[in-house]
C-alpha cells in the first residue's frame, strides 16, 4: 500500500500535556481523510506536527518523496486568519487619512494578483466560491463567511499537494456551504490530499473514505468512515455528556442594571459605507425592554457592521438616529459609558484579542472592557469570573495561556468575558462558532437562562437555523427588496 504519509509512535507533550501517545497512522495515496474530535481534542496539534510548526517529543513523520511540508501543506484555518489579519492591522493608516478609510490589504492581493499579471486563473478559482465581487475590498472588512472563503481560493491557487481544511463550513451561510460541498467533493475526487478538520460528523463529505477520531490527545478510532463513525464515543459530539446547570452567578450590581421604561435600542434610517460598498442602507431596528432578537443574514450583508454601530465600535454610528438606552449617540456618552452596557462576543473580538493573556486575564477583562487585563481586580470581582469560568467548564483552565486553548475553548473563555459584568444587553454575533456540539447546547442552554433568570437581553447574530436558543421572542432578517436592496424584516 503506498503511503503519502506516515506517523510512527509520535508522542507530543503540550503544555503539560500528552497527545497521541505512540500514535501509529498511516494515510495512503487512495485515502481521503477527516479528524473528527471536540473542542480540545488535539486536531490543531496534530495538524501542527504535520506542517512542521510542532516537533514530535517522540516517533517519526515521513512524507512521500517530493512532499516538503513547509512548501506543499495549504491550510486554512481561524488561527492562520488571524496571523493575516494582524499583520493587515499593523499597517492601517485610517486614523492618519482624513476619510478614515484605509483599504490595507485587498482580497486580489492577498490572491497574489499584482498589476499588469494574467489573472484568468484567479479570477476562475474567486468566481467558483462566489468571491468575484470582493476582490477590490480590504479584508479588514469582510465578513467571517467572505474571509474563510477568500482564504480557500487562496490556497487553492497555491496548488498544495496536501490541503487542510479546519472546520470549512464554520461562519459559511447556507448558499456559500453548497458550493462549497461541490468544490469540496472536486477536490476529494482529483489528486490533491485533501486533510479535514471538523468537530461535527455531518460536516463529513461523502467522498472520505477514512476517520481519525480524537478525544483530549487520544486516538479512540481511526479506520473506515462506516466502521468510525458507528463508534459509541460519538455521543460526545452529539452533546450527550453536557453538565448539568448551576446557578448564574449573581451580578455585582444589580441595581445598576434596572430595564429602563422606553425602548433600549432605537436606531432609525441607518447607513454605513466602506468604500464604494454600502454596507448598511437605511436599515432600521428597536428593542424594547424584555426583548430576545435574532438577526440573520447571508455573508457580508451588514450583521456585524450593524451590532457595531450599536456598541460604539463603529464611528459611522455619530451624526444619524442611533439612540441607546434613550441617548443620542454622540450626545455626550463617553466610549467607555456606552460600551458598559454590552457584553459582545464576535469574530472581530476573536481575532483582536491578545493571545498572551492568561483565560482567566481574558474574562476579567469583561469588566473594564479592554483588550488585556491592566488593572487589579477586587475580590468579588475575582470570585464572579472564576464562577462564570467554571460555569462553562474552564476552571481548571484559568492560569493558562488564551492562546493554548482550542478555538472553541477560547470561544468559551470570551462568552464568560461579555458576561462578568451582567451587561443590560448581551450582543451574540455567532457565539457558537467553533464549538462542538456538547458546547453549542451548554452555550444555548446558557444564554436561556440568562434571558429568563436575569434582566440581560439578548441580540443574537447566527446563520445556522438549529442554533437559535429558545428565549429569541422575534426574529429579524436581512432581505433583498425589490430593488435589490437589503432590508431587515421580521421573519416568520
Amino acid at each position: 500500500m503506498a503511503a503519502w504519509l506516515r506517523l510512527s509512535r509520535v508522542c507530543l507533550r503540550l503544555q503539560g500535556r500528552m497527545f497521541f501517545r505512540d500514535l501509529d497512522w498511516t494515510l495512503a495515496t487512495d485515502q481521503q481523510w477527516a479528524v473528527l474530535g471536540a473542542n480540545g481534542a488535539g486536531k490543531t496539534a496534530l495538524v501542527q506536527l504535520l506542517a512542521g510548526s510542532l516537533r514530535p517529543s517522540s516517533g517519526r513523520i515521513e512524507f512521500s518523496a517530493g512532499i516538503e511540508p513547509a512548501r506543499d501543506i495549504g491550510w486554512v484555518s481561524f488561527e492562520r486568519q488571524k496571523a493575516l489579519c494582524d499583520l493587515d492591522a499593523q499597517h492601517d493608516i485610517s486614523e492618519f487619512l482624513e476619510t478614515a478609510v484605509d483599504a490595507g490589504t485587498t482580497v486580489r492581493a492577498l490572491l497574489g494578483a499584482g498589476a499588469g499579471d494574467d489573472t484568468t486563473e484567479i479570477d476562475h478559482v474567486a468566481g467558483r466560491l462566489g468571491i468575484a465581487a470582493l476582490m477590490e475590498r480590504g479584508i479588514r472588512f469582510l465578513s467571517s463567511g467572505e474571509m474563510r472563503r477568500t482564504l480557500i481560493a487562496r490556497e487553492l491557487l497555491r496548488k498544495p499537494a496536501v490541503l487542510v481544511l479546519d472546520n470549512p463550513f464554520e461562519g459559511v451561510d447556507a448558499g456559500a456551504r453548497t458550493m462549497l460541498r461541490t468544490l469540496l467533493a472536486e477536490l476529494l475526487a482529483g489528486p490533491t490530499h485533501v486533510l479535514l478538520l471538523t468537530r461535527r460528523p455531518q460536516d463529513i463529505p461523502g467522498a472520505i473514505t477514512h476517520v481519525l477520531l480524537l478525544d483530549h490527545g487520544v486516538v479512540l478510532a481511526s479506520g473506515p468512515r462506516a466502521r468510525v463513525l458507528r463508534h459509541p464515543q460519538l455521543r460526545h459530539l452529539s452533546g450527550d455528556h453536557a453538565p448539568a446547570a448551576t446557578a448564574l452567578p449573581a451580578p455585582l450590581d444589580p441595581a445598576a442594571h434596572a430595564r429602563p421604561a422606553g425602548p433600549l435600542l432605537e436606531l432609525t434610517d441607518v447607513h454605513a459605507r466602506f468604500g464604494d460598498n454600502e454596507v448598511l442602507d437605511g436599515i432600521s431596528l428597536r428593542l424594547d425592554p424584555g426583548e430576545h432578537l435574532s438577526i440573520a443574514g447571508p455573508n457580508g450583508c451588514g450583521k456585524s457592521t450593524l451590532l457595531a454601530l450599536i456598541a460604539g465600535d463603529n464611528p459611522r454610528a455619530y451624526g444619524q438616529q442611533v439612540r441607546v438606552f434613550g441617548c443620542l449617540r454622540g450626545s455626550g456618552e463617553s466610549v467607555w459609558e456606552i460600551k458598559q452596557r454590552f457584553g459582545i462576543v464576535s469574530n472581530q473580538l476573536h481575532l483582536s484579542y491578545p493571545r498572551r493573556s492568561s483565560v482567566f486575564e481574558v474574562v476579567a477583562s469583561g469588566f473594564f472592557d479592554t483588550l488585556g487585563l491592566y488593572q487589579s481586580c477586587g475580590p468579588l470581582q475575582t470570585q464572579t469570573a472564576r464562577q462564570w469560568l467554571a460555569l462553562l467548564g474552564l476552571a481548571t483552565r484559568a492560569d493558562e495561556r488564551f492562546d493554548t486553548l482550542s478555538f472553541g475553548e477560547q470561544r468559551l473563555a470570551l462568552i464568560a468575558r461579555a458576561m462578568v459584568k451582567s451587561p443590560p444587553i448581551l450582543m451574540l454575533d455567532e457565539p457558537c462558532s467553533g464549538l462542538d456540539q456538547a458546547n453549542r447546547r451548554r452555550v444555548l442552554e446558557l444564554i436561556d437562562r440568562i434571558a429568563t433568570g436575569s434582566t440581560t437581553q439578548i441580540l443574537y447574530v447566527s446563520h445556522e437555523a438549529d442554533e437559535l436558543p429558545m428565549c429569541i421572542s422575534r426574529r429579524l432578517e436581512f432581505r433583498r427588496d425589490a430593488r435589490g436592496r437589503l432590508r431587515l424584516e421580521t421573519s416568520r
